[in-house]
C-alpha cells in the first residue's frame, strides 16, 4: 500500500481495507475541493500536477464555454484562447461589425460584416458572400474600416450556418491597404481546413482602412460561403460594443442630447454641384463643453454626392470636410461618428442637413435659389448673385421730409432757395422724388383784380449729404409747398 501526493492510499487486489483507511481517503479527496483551498495545480503536495509552460492541452476544455468565475485573474495570456474579445485582458476587438464590403464575384446577401446570420432566417437576417463551385478563382471580398486602424493584428470568420466546414474555402490569402490600390500581404492559407471563426493573426500587425479576403480554393462542397467576417485590432476604442460606446468621451452626450450645429457665414450653392463655405461651421456640444470646426472652402459635389466630416477625437480643432459618393444598396450604417453636412439632389440643387441652425435674426447660412440665381441679406441689404459675385438689390433706405418756399413784397420776405442736409447715401444708387403745390399772384394791368398763376420747383440731389429745391417766385406774393424722398437702392 503507497501513498499519493494527493494524500490518497493505493490498496493491492489482495488487501483487506480496513473502513479507517477509507475514511482516510474520504478525508483527502474532500481536501482536493475543500472551499478554503479549492482545486489547485500548483503541483505541491496535496495539490494536482503544475499545468506546463505550452498551456491547457488541446482538447482538455470540451465544452464552448470557460465556467463563469472560473478564470478569477485580470488577465488570460495572449492567445491562449484563441477568440481575443476579453476587454479586461486588453486584448482584440472586432473594429469591422456592420462595416461596407464590396466583392470581385458570386452573390452578396446582407451584409457579411454582421456579427450573425441564419440559414432560414426571415428577410435581413441572412449575411452572406457565396461563390459556386464553376466560379472561376481567385474571388475577393474587400472590406472597408471607415477609417484608418492602427495595429490590426487578425481576422475571423464563419461559414454558410455558422460553422459548416463543408462551406469553407480550402484556400484563402488576407492583404491589408491604406489606399485601395497598394497591397500589403499578412496571411496565407493553403492547406488543411479552417476551423470557423478560430483567429488568424496576422503575420505582423498593420495600419489599414481595407482589409482584402481572397478565396483561391473552393470549398468541398457545391458552394463556397464567407459570413460573419470580423478584424480584429487592440486599438479599438469599443467599436464592436453597444452603439452608444465611443472612444471620444463625449459620444454618449452627442446622441442623447444632440449636437448645435452653426454656420458662421453663408453657406452657397453655386450650381454645378459646387458648394461654397465662407466661413467655418462650428460643431458644438454644450452639456459635454467641446466642439470642433469644419474648415470653410468649395467643394465640388458630384451626383446625389454629399459632404461630410468624422467627429474627431480631439477638442477645438479644426476638420478638413470631405465629399462622399454615394454607393447605392441595403446595408447597415457604417460610420456613426459620421456627420453629413450637405447633400446634392442627384445632378440640381444641394441641401443642407436639417441639424445646422440659423440666427434667429440676421445673416441665413441658407441661401435660397431664383431660377438659378442665389439671394441673402447681409447687413440689412437685400443681394443675389449669378455666379458673377455678390450685388444689391432692392431698396436700401428711404429719407423724406417737407418745407416751403415763399415770397411777400408787402414785408420784403423773398426765399425761393433750400439746401436740405440728409443722411449719406451712394448717389449712384439714389433718386430723388418731390411733391409740390403753389401759386404765385398779381394786380392785373390797370385793374384791382388778381392774376393769379402756379409755381415750380426744382430739386437736385447736389452731393451725398444735400438735396437743394429752388423755385421761380417772380409775382409779390408767392407760395410753394412741397415733400421730398431720397430713396438709395442696396
Amino acid at each position: 500500500m503507497g501513498n499519493l501526493p494527493t494524500g490518497l492510499k493505493t490498496f493491492e487486489a489482495a488487501d483487506t481495507v480496513r473502513r479507517l483507511a477509507q475514511n482516510e481517503n474520504i478525508q483527502a479527496i474532500d481536501a482536493l475541493f475543500n472551499d478554503t483551498r479549492g482545486h489547485r495545480h500548483t503541483g505541491k503536495p496535496g495539490d494536482a500536477p503544475q499545468i506546463g509552460k505550452e498551456g491547457i492541452a488541446s482538447g482538455a476544455v470540451t465544452s464552448e464555454k470557460v465556467a463563469v468565475g472560473a478564470i478569477l485573474g485580470d488577465k488570460i495570456a495572449k492567445s491562449s484562447i484563441e477568440r481575443q474579445h476579453l476587454r479586461s485582458g486588453g486584448l482584440s476587438s472586432n473594429i469591422a461589425r456592420y462595416k461596407s464590403v464590396t466583392i470581385t464575384g458570386g452573390e452578396l446577401t446582407g451584409v457579411p460584416t454582421t456579427p450573425y446570420t441564419f440559414q432560414w432566417g426571415s428577410k435581413g437576417d441572412n449575411h452572406l458572400w457565396s461563390l459556386p463551385k464553376e466560379a472561376v478563382l481567385p474571388q475577393s471580398i474587400t472590406i472597408f474600416l471607415g477609417k484608418r486602424h492602427i495595429q490590426v493584428e487578425g481576422m475571423s470568420f464563419g461559414s454558410w450556418v455558422g460553422s459548416d466546414l463543408s462551406t469553407m474555402p480550402k484556400g484563402f490569402t488576407i492583404e491589408v491597404s491604406n489606399d485601395a490600390a497598394t497591397w500589403t500581404p499578412v496571411f496565407t492559407f493553403g492547406g488543411g481546413m479552417y476551423e470557423p471563426f478560430s483567429m488568424i493573426p496576422f503575420n505582423q500587425s498593420q495600419d489599414a482602412t481595407y482589409v482584402r479576403l481572397t478565396v483561391t480554393a473552393h470549398a468541398v462542397s457545391t458552394r463556397t460561403v464567407i459570413s460573419c467576417l470580423a478584424v480584429y485590432s487592440r486599438y479599438h476604442g469599443q467599436a464592436d460594443g453597444d452603439a452608444l460606446e465611443d472612444i471620444r468621451p463625449w459620444g454618449v452626450n452627442a446622441r442623447l442630447q444632440g449636437l448645435s450645429i452653426m454656420a458662421e457665414g453663408n453657406v452657397t450653392d453655386n450650381g454645378a454641384g459646387v458648394l461654397t463655405l465662407e466661413r467655418e461651421i462650428i460643431v458644438m456640444n454644450g452639456p459635454a463643453g467641446t466642439y470642433f470646426r469644419v474648415k470653410a472652402g468649395t467643394y465640388q459635389i458630384p451626383d446625389w454626392g454629399y459632404l461630410y466630416v468624422d467627429i474627431p477625437y480631439e477638442h477645438a480643432v479644426t476638420v478638413q470636410p470631405s465629399v462622399g459618393r454615394w454607393n447605392e444598396g441595403l446595408r447597415n450604417y457604417d460610420n456613426k461618428d459620421r456627420l453629413v453636412l450637405a447633400q446634392r439632389n442627384g445632378n440640381k440643387t444641394i441641401y443642407l442637413n436639417a441639424s445646422i441652425q440659423s440666427r434667429l435674426s440676421g445673416d441665413q447660412p441658407q441661401a435660397e435659389k431664383v431660377n438659378g440665381i442665389s439671394l441673402r441679406v447681409d447687413n440689412g441689404n437685400f443681394q443675389f448673385n449669378d455666379g458673377l459675385g455678390w450685388r444689391g438689390v432692392g431698396i436700401k433706405k428711404v429719407q423724406r421730409g417737407r418745407g416751403f418756399l415763399r415770397a411777400d413784397s408787402s414785408t420784403g420776405e423773398y426765399t425761393n432757395y433750400r439746401e436740405i442736409i440728409i443722411d449719406a447715401v451712394d448717389m449712384n444708387k439714389t433718386f430723388i422724388n418731390v411733391h409740390f403745390t403753389g401759386f404765385q399772384s398779381r394786380p392785373e394791368w390797370g385793374s384791382t383784380r388778381l392774376e393769379y398763376t402756379e409755381t415750380d420747383l426744382v430739386a437736385e440731389l447736389v452731393s451725398s449729404t444735400k438735396l437743394t429745391v429752388q423755385s421761380t417766385l417772380s409775382f409779390p406774393f408767392a407760395y410753394n409747398s412741397y415733400a421730398w424722398e431720397v430713396i438709395e437702392f442696396a
